[in-house]
């Protein structure tokens, strides 16, 4: 099984050198009653999160009382780390700094190196016009950085962070960000922008569909717009679906679809194999996707989608594809004994489905 991430970061190393980096310009700081602090009977039962944030308070709790003190020091030995340990750093301004927005704002913009997205949520929810404000600045820093975090910041949606309701209702703020930045120079700047847009487009999916349609125009900006839309592309929205000229219900005749085996030792790997043959007189664009449906404790189950194939198949020609199916566990998804099933998606339309099992 995978390691858990609570115990790949923010470990003893790391605070012994963040230790001594403070007492370097800070002579005052206590290195015994700040790792006393950190490793006290809560520690244990923590989380990855809890952990980032009762360090963050340890570290408070260790550097004077003044906050402007205490984030200069921060600021002073924060180049020193990087990584995901380097988080802390931003979590401490999310805790301490959200009263002190334009120094708390600078040192997000200094720490988002690393990341900063997280924390500067506090401040879009507290300071929303002057946030925005300076979320549309900084689009247009030179730092790649810096502009990703324009666009991650704002996410309605972000993963592992909370969501922003006000921008779930009305993303309208997001959006002069997201078309100062949609043709970025930067792929990293540009996958946040994708990323941003398939937020808004499960709370407002026509709005995102419209704004896809008149992004595609510029055909180099087809990734991004796909990968923007991928879950109504998942979801078979026809809106979506045919900005990338999937039109209609795919005249095709399914003539393989199986998982071999059919029983797989749990953490072994099966082949999943198609064949596809068109039965119209014209080619056909077709997206090709398989939902792989797993069991779960409990008699649950559990669905997710994945792309096979996006193709043209010439009138009256068949295609073959296979797929290898790893049941590894994974830090994100573990697996267990029982039923499962493959289920073969033409078009956005469940056109076959093939069952198996982990034994």
């Amino acid at each position: 099984m995978a390691e858990p991430f609570k115990h790949r970061f923010f470990q003893r190393p790391f605070f012994e050198r963040l230790a001594t980096a403070v007492e370097r310009v800070y002579p005052a700081f206590d290195r015994g009653a700040f790792l006393r602090r950190v490793y006290d009977d809560a520690w244990a039962g923590l989380e990855l999160k809890g952990r980032m944030r009762h360090a963050a308070e340890a570290l408070s709790a260790s550097l004077p009382g003044r906050y402007a003190e205490a984030l200069a020091i921060v600021l002073r030995i924060e180049r020193e780390f990087d990584g995901f340990d380097h988080l802390l750093f931003a979590d401490f301004v999310e805790r301490f700094g959200v009263e002190d927005f334009d120094r708390s704002m600078q040192a997000l913009e200094t720490l988002t190196r690393s990341s900063a997205e997280f924390a500067v949520r506090p401040f879009i929810r507290r300071y929303p016009t002057e946030a925005f404000a300076r979320l549309l600045a900084w689009a247009g820093h030179e730092d790649e950085h810096v502009r990703r975090l324009a666009s991650e910041g704002c996410r309605p949606r972000l993963p592992w962070g909370t969501a922003i309701a006000e921008l779930k209702r009305d993303p309208s703020p997001i959006l002069p960000i997201l078309e100062r930045l949609k043709d970025d120079p930067s792929e990293y700047v540009r996958r946040s922008v994708a990323n941003n847009l398939g937020d808004i487009a499960k709370d407002h999916p026509a709005l995102a569909v419209d704004i896809g349609r008149r992004w595609i125009k510029d055909d180099r900006r087809r990734p991004l717009v796909k990968h923007a839309l991928r879950d109504l592309l998942k979801k078979g929205d026809r809106s979506a679906l045919r900005l990338f000229g999937v039109h209609a219900r795919a005249a095709v005749r399914v003539v393989t679809w199986r998982v071999s085996p059919r029983r797989i030792p749990l953490g072994a790997r099966g082949v999943l194999e198609l064949e596809v043959r068109g039965t119209a007189r014209v080619s056909q664009c077709m997206r090709l996707e398989y939902a792989l449906t797993y069991a779960r404790p409990a008699g649950r189950s559990a669905r997710k989608v994945f792309m096979l194939a996006e193709i043209e198949l010439a009138p009256r020609a068949s295609r073959v594809l296979t797929r290898v199916l790893d049941f590894r566990d994974r830090t994100i998804r573990t697996h267990v004994r029982g039923a499962h099933a493959a289920t073969l998606i033409v078009n956005g339309r469940e056109a076959a489905t093939a069952a198996f099992r982990l034994v």
